[in-house]
């Protein structure tokens, strides 16, 4: 065989090679494909994962805020009760002694005491 020849076959090779379409994947490619998906997965999964804890500690600071602003309102409101309470029953013996007065004066006045 000529060099020539031995060149035709190569480059004849070589085109019939280059115009077949691409061999199948291996089963490795494969694999390594649904690996690198599976990574994805696992990534999105952790980061979300981490997102649910930060709005999870969010929540628990609110929740102590709120806690906290309950429990002021309750001692607010319990000494609120008392004043006014105090406050009512003042009123109601002030108006029972001049509800008393006032049937002392009618009974002297019928008696002719005054």
């Amino acid at each position: 065989m000529s060099t020539t020849t031995t060149f035709e076959i190569s480059l004849a090779e070589e085109a019939d090679y280059s115009s077949q379409p691409p061999a199948p994947s291996t089963k490795l490619d494969d694999v390594q494909g649904q690996v690198n998906e599976v990574k994805v997965i696992l990534k999105d999964n952790i980061n979300k994962v981490l997102e649910r804890g930060e709005r999870l500690d969010d929540l628990m600071d609110k929740t102590d805020d709120l806690q906290a602003t309950a429990d002021t309102f309750q001692r607010t409101s319990t000494k609120v009760a008392r004043k006014y309470w105090w406050k009512n029953t003042k009123m109601m013996i002030i108006i029972g002694v001049i509800v008393l007065i006032i049937v002392i004066l009618i009974i002297l006045f019928a008696t002719n005491v005054i």
